[in-house]
């Protein structure tokens, strides 16, 4: 038995009736829905909302898991939007190159601080503006939590020190500044409201951020994929084969691109409750802030796991329990938490590029991809 769903004007698309109840789970309602946006504009939605949302993506997840999808056809069609934060400068030396040699482009969320720090210019906001095609959103002005921040010195506090003059010294640099991502992802019905007010959107994190536009909250959704949160590359591919098949989105967001030598990787000999010891001596890395994948075949959604120290062939942690998330003969990563190391984003962005379009956040809230 076979349903359809209409996408635009008379195109009909069929699906088997597994598929489509996949679609009615993760694809949000349609944001032209007025009464919504009037409610979200006012910030009326709430956890009952949230809540509903995250009962879909779960139950979508798990039928993701079951139906395990694969390429149904060789067209290119659905987009995939790539999503970075913070500010570095490997966004104009390493991403934006790779990303152009497959036709693809991303969204830049830059908080000032990280300018104020030189870890990237405007003028390197400029190139990857106008000469790579990417799009320039704001993440705030000084990275704050903005949910700490109004709960210290209130909203109008936050609205004009944060989120006002960030955007103004990014528009007066030449940037088209229209979108928001939250530090730490950390926010409330309140300050999405006043966001909606001022910019096209703000991005919420999902599970698994599948979806055809603006939701009805006026965010669009994205789901991390940086080592700290970490995603094996053969489920990304089936994310993005779903993508595919339903001719949707898939948002996803990082923060940086790093070599392999960052990375190491070894065997799990034993796991003890924070203690992980490998089969071998494990190679020293330079960088400081470091973070354990113990089981790199397994998506990790708990609390990331910070490396406190590494002596020769033991990895001791602060926290979680170990033994409950890895098993002799596994292999594990460490590596810097907000990474990606630059060949599994090779493997990704190739892989992607033979099946989806490459979609910045603006064009995705204007309705472009629809359009291509």
């Amino acid at each position: 038995m076979i349903a359809h769903r209409t996408i635009s004007g008379n195109r009909r698309y069929p699906l088997s009736l597994s598929r489509l109840l996949i679609l009615r789970l993760l694809i949000p309602f349609n944001p032209r829905n007025l009464a919504l946006r009037i409610r979200a504009r006012s910030g009326i939605v709430g956890r009952k909302d949230y809540l509903l949302e995250a009962k879909r993506l779960i139950l979508g997840m798990v039928m993701l898991l079951v139906l395990s999808p694969g390429l149904s056809e060789a067209k290119v069609q659905g987009g995939i939007v790539l999503m970075f934060d913070d500010g570095y400068a490997g966004w104009v030396t390493t991403i934006a190159p790779e990303l152009d040699r497959v036709g693809g482009v991303a969204t830049a969320y830059v908080t000032l601080n990280s300018i104020r720090a030189e870890k990237l210019t405007f003028e390197d906001l400029r190139t990857l503006q106008n000469r790579y095609g990417w799009e320039i959103g704001t993440h705030t002005n000084h990275h704050f939590n903005p949910r700490e921040f109004v709960k210290r010195k209130g909203l109008a506090a936050w609205t004009s020190q944060e989120l006002d003059l960030a955007v103004r010294d990014l528009r007066r640099q030449g940037l088209e500044v229209r979108n928001l991502s939250f530090p730490f992802d950390a926010t409330s019905p309140e300050i999405q409201a006043t966001v909606a007010r001022r910019l096209e959107s703000f991005r919420r994190p999902a599970p698994l951020a599948l979806g055809s536009g603006l939701r009805e909250d006026l965010s669009i959704p994205g789901t991390e994929i940086s080592l700290a949160n970490y995603v094996p590359m053969e489920l990304i591919k089936k994310w993005i084969d779903l993508a595919h098949n339903q001719d949707s989105l898939l948002f996803l967001y990082g923060h940086q691109v790093l070599p392999d030598a960052e990375f190491v990787t070894g065997t799990v000999e034993t796991a003890k409750l924070h203690t992980l010891t490998a089969t071998a001596a494990i190679k020293p890395i330079a960088e400081a802030d470091l973070y354990l994948v113990p089981d790199t075949t397994r998506r990790f959604l708990g609390v990331p796991m910070r490396v406190v120290s590494i002596e020769g062939k033991q990895v001791q942690l602060g926290r979680g329990d170990l033994s409950r998330l890895t098993k002799p003969g596994a292999t594990f990563m460490i590596g810097p938490g907000y990474g990606m190391s630059l060949s599994d984003f090779r493997e990704m962005i190739a892989y992607a590029a033979k099946r989806l379009k490459f979609f910045t956040v603006h064009q995705v809230v204007d309705g472009k991809w629809r359009k291509n």
